[in-house]
């Protein structure tokens, strides 16, 4: 894809299982925040952002962040925020508790997406909405389903997917454990000892 595209690290989380911020964990001797977002500019988005939530400590980054709009909604609030800000018509999302996702998992998604239509992966009939291409024309369906009362993404994207306003690859068996989240204390140990 050629098309330029904008970036949003989805930090906005409130670690409450992990009990401290995520985002600011030691992986590979940097925290978090920093690992992910050298995945963002490795695969050349045009501009980048970082989603936090208000009672979130800041820290400083050459990138701008921005805030959820709307608070305790999960992914959505900092998807949304990054399609208001954003400046582009496709933005990848990636979230920080992620950080076996390789460069080569975020380019896959760039080589599927066109103008209009997005990218995004997919096991079991369960879409992976941290690790994604989302066309910024789908914003006021997010809205629309964050008025109705809906937070949750997957009936959204199982709506975007059939009807062609994003592809869906499914996740190559080799790469499953590239998913694998960090919500506990013990998730972040397992995957700092891999």
């Amino acid at each position: 894809m050629k098309i330029p595209f904008s970036a949003i690290l989805l930090a906005g989380g409130r670690s409450s299982r992990m009990g401290e911020d995520k985002a600011m964990l030691s992986y590979g001797h940097r925290p978090l925040w920093y690992h992910q977002l050298e995945k963002l500019k490795s695969v050349g988005a045009a501009e980048i952002l970082i989603s936090r939530s208000r009672d979130q400590s800041i820290w400083e980054s050459e990138v701008p962040f921005v805030l959820d709009r709307f608070e305790q909604v999960g992914p959505m609030g900092g998807i949304i925020a990054g399609m208001e800000a954003s400046t582009h018509e496709l933005l990848m999302v990636l979230a920080v508790d992620l950080p076996l996702i390789s460069v080569d998992v975020l380019e896959a998604l760039k080589e599927r997406c066109t103008s209009g239509c997005g990218a995004i992966y997919s096991s079991d009939l369960f879409f992976e909405p941290l690790v994604a291409l989302y066309p910024k024309i789908l914003l006021q369906e997010m809205l629309t389903s964050l008025e109705s009362g809906e937070k949750s993404l997957q009936p959204l994207l199982k709506r975007w997917v059939e009807g062609s306003k994003m592809i869906s690859l499914p996740i190559p068996p080799y790469q499953m454990n590239q998913w694998s989240n960090m919500n506990f204390p013990d998730d972040f140990t397992r995957l700092t000892t891999w």
